[in-house]
């Protein structure tokens, strides 16, 4: 080709490389819109989770779900972000009955979840076509002499996995360095405590009263709602950052993401509303954590008197100033991260969210439960994933019958008072969420924690039922399917006292005295009068937590 020839071929070229980075582009938009769309749904509220706390949307926030169901109809991207709502239309605009593309064109009802498969078809064919005449024409103006089979091949291998990282809720550990008495389940029960006393305590106007608590700036985020709140339920307390934890630091800081669904009675009514917080923790580094019998005790900071005694942030019984979070943790700042006046859903399906996520395990998980087991030979893999097969079939039983007391022995209280929440939902609603058939395929180790009162096993479990939602007025099925087994992945949390040595118990009887299972709502045995729900005694239940929030 002259060089004459080859000027004249230029805009030729650059069109046809216009033309194929519009249509690629439109048809990759098309893509993204279907899956998207695809996604956007609520889900079920099964036992222990997956269930529409935040409704059909959550406009913006991210997916996240907790321990009785906190599952929003939002989806991951293939990242591992999560996103709560996607955009309603794209550049190709192809949504069914909803979105019109750039031609003007709405795309009909009829044709299914998407009206794009034909689009979608011919985009590819149009791609490949351009693809085939921009590659003859750059082939003939190099010429014959520079085409080469012999040419090396590139073979494409994945990126390397990246280093397995610390998670914030794992770094707060360091406090054990100044505080040995620092435990993750204790502050976790502290968190839920605190977090529903204010709540219930702003809506009452009595704010005031929690001053050891809420620094100024706090408790200004916190107006009055216009009514009594009632009802508070704590889906999830996420530790999302740590700072502070060098040794030149005063003070620690702990950011913690809450998800919570609340109710407010008003004269004209009452409604319900799901909120979406993160509160600024701050404390001094050496200050010295609660024991396990003042956990869920908001008091003086100090010594534990009620709060009753502490006037303008002096405690009358100890004297101690206690408003600067010397002795405990102080709220320093909240942050309203979104809110929807929308209560539970529970009729609605959806597909399941992070069952392809890698597991996140701890590098430290595996040699700690070695150690656990060096001290302790009596915990073994074996017989710790027996106990955990037994809490899930209570577990799945006493949910299906919406019996709380035989789901009570094999919780901590507060992943009780969560699932009491759920149940009495569906009381109310006049609804039963079945689980047949409910199994485990298989437990993998995701972390091991030991404290000074406990030691901690996370373990991911994989497992399946069939899951489908019935009227109690008629036993029609309103959501759910009754033939096809629904496929989920959570990680549980179980706990027992650091103390405790010995196999796991695989049978119903009392762990403390060997009676009949028997214990009131308050995880009291009715026969030795001992609360055997705190793990002082055997392995229990503390957390469930999603695949797509949990950290680590």
């Amino acid at each position: 080709m002259s060089a004459r020839q080859a000027r004249a071929a230029r805009p030729f070229r650059a069109l046809l490389v216009w033309l194929v980075v519009v249509v690629a582009g439109a048809h990759l938009a098309w893509a993204s819109e279907q899956l998207a769309f695809a996604d956007e749904r609520v889900a079920l509220a099964r036992p222990g989770g997956g269930g529409s706390f935040r409704g059909g949307s959550s406009s913006g926030s991210r997916s996240g779900s907790s321990s009785g169901g906190f599952r929003s109809g939002s989806s991951s991207s293939s990242s591992g972000s999560r996103s709560g709502s996607s955009s309603s239309s794209s550049s190709g605009g192809f949504r069914s009955g909803s979105s019109t593309s750039s031609s003007g064109y709405v795309a009909s009802p009829s044709s299914g979840s998407s009206s794009g498969g034909g689009a979608g078809l011919g985009f590819g064919f149009i791609l490949v076509f351009g693809i085939i005449v921009v590659l003859g024409v750059v082939v003939r103006s190099k010429g014959a002499s520079s085409w080469s089979t012999s040419a090396p091949v590139m073979h494409w291998h994945p990126p390397p996995p990246p280093p397995p990282q610390i998670s914030a809720r794992r770094r707060l550990l360091a406090l054990r360095e100044h505080d040995p008495n620092f435990s993750l389940v204790l502050f976790d029960d502290f968190l839920v405590a605190l977090y529903t006393e204010i709540k219930t305590a702003q809506g009452r106007g009595q704010l005031a009263r929690y001053q050891p608590y809420l620094a100024p700036q706090a408790m200004s985020a916190l107006p009055h709602p216009g009514g009594e709140i009632t009802s508070v339920i704590v889906g999830s307390a996420t530790i999302e950052d740590v700072r502070g934890l060098d040794p030149s630091s005063s003070h620690v800081w702990v950011r913690v993401a809450f998800e919570t669904n609340y109710a407010i009675r008003r004269p004209n009514g009452e409604s319900a509303l799901y909120c979406h917080e993160e509160w600024m923790f701050a404390r001094r580094r050496d200050a010295k954590s609660r024991t396990p019998d003042k956990a869920h005790v908001i008091g003086c900071p100090s010594c534990g008197a009620p709060l009753d005694v502490v006037v303008a942030g002096v405690c009358n019984h100890c004297r101690a100033n206690v408003t600067a979070g010397a002795f405990d943790w102080i709220v320093d700042s909240i942050s309203v991260i979104g809110t929807e006046a929308r209560g539970p859903m529970l009729t609605s399906n959806v597909e399941e969210v992070g069952n392809d996520l890698p597991t996140v395990i701890d590098p430290g998980a595996a040699p700690r439960f070695a150690a656990l087991q060096a001290a302790d030979p009596g915990t073994t893999w074996q017989g710790l994933s027996s106990r955990v097969g037994l809490v899930f079939t209570e577990f799945q039983i006493a949910w299906a019958a919406r019996d709380l007391v035989k789901m009570r022995p094999f919780m901590s209280d507060a992943l009780f008072a969560t699932q009491t929440f759920w149940v009495e939902e569906y009381k109310r609603q006049r609804l039963r969420n079945v689980t047949e058939n409910a199994r485990i395929a298989s437990l993998e180790l995701a972390n091991v924690t030991q404290d000074a009162f406990f030691d901690a096993v996370t373990v991911r479990l994989y497992a399946s039922s069939l899951d489908y939602t019935v009227s109690d007025a008629d036993s029609r099925i309103v959501s759910g399917n009754r033939t096809t087994p629904r496929h989920y992945t959570e990680y549980w949390t179980l706990i027992r006292g650091r103390g405790r040595r010995g196999a796991p118990k695989l049978d119903k009887s009392c762990p403390n005295c060997g009676a009949p299972l028997d214990v009131t709502m308050v995880g009291v045995c009715n026969y030795c009068k001992v609360k055997v729900t705190t793990g002082e005694f055997d392995w229990v239940l503390s957390r469930i937590e999603q695949d797509e929030v949990y950290r680590g």
